[in-house]
């Protein structure tokens, strides 16, 4: 288990560069999750007293209103850091953390992970670097949010969705996503009828093919011209 532990904190940038000593260290403070489809990792409001880095499987961060409504933060795979802000800034966890699929993780808490950032500057950089790169993605959805249409958001995540996780076949890319509908009005910032709709839409137009969590992109650049178009 140790081993596993360790592999997966390698694969994460941020300790990639680290000291041999200062990871022996950490070794010593972390530890191994296994999470069910639907567990949560950590709760909107409780304390932030650890971060984790996903070693397998997929976790989506959910930012829960008393309205029933939900709006999914993002969507997190192997060799991703959760909640490293949290555990800094002290603040209690500003969204929960649940698992799509079977998910393990390397939990480690708030006091070993500060100190090993302050041992390890270089690391603090792959962070900082790692933060902005998801600010830029989060500012992107929110100005698609703003100003374009509910198919155009849902054609420019499958695209992002088909380079990450699709699978050639002979007459397309084969998703198969980690997601529900629900999860997917969430992402994109609609109801579930809407992204229904949009679907069919792309059905009817011979773009995809979907069935349940399986979708078929027969034509891919149909599919970014969608969300290329002019505004």
């Amino acid at each position: 288990m140790k081993k596993a532990m360790i592999d997966t904190l390698q694969k994460a940038g941020l300790f990639s560069t680290a000291a041999k000593e200062d990871m022996a260290c950490l070794e010593k403070k972390i530890s191994w999750k296994s999470y069910k489809r639907g567990e949560r990792l950590f709760q909107e409001g409780d304390k932030a007293e650890r971060m984790f880095v996903i070693a397998s499987g997929r976790v989506k961060v959910v930012k829960e209103f008393q309205s029933g409504k939900n709006a999914i933060m993002g969507i997190f795979g192997e060799g991703a850091t959760v909640a490293e802000i949290a555990v800094i800034d002290k603040l209690p966890y500003p969204a929960s953390a649940i698992a799509l699929e079977d998910t393990a993780a390397v939990s480690i808490p708030a006091a070993p992970f500060i100190d090993f950032l302050k041992k390890n500057p270089d690391s603090l950089i792959q962070m900082i670097v790692g933060l902005g790169l998801r600010l830029r993605e989060f500012v992107d959805n929110m100005g698609s949010l703003a100003v374009q249409s509910v198919e155009k958001r849902l054609a420019r995540f499958l695209t992002k969705l088909s380079r990450e996780i699709g699978e050639e076949l002979g007459d397309g890319l084969e998703l198969i996503l980690p997601l529900t509908r629900q999860d997917l009005a969430e992402i994109i910032g609609t109801s579930f009828e809407v992204v229904e709709r949009s679907l069919k839409k792309m059905r009817e137009k011979g773009i995809i093919e979907a069935a349940g969590k399986r979708i078929v992109i027969l034509k891919p650049e149909a599919l970014e011209a969608i969300f290329a178009e002019e505004k």
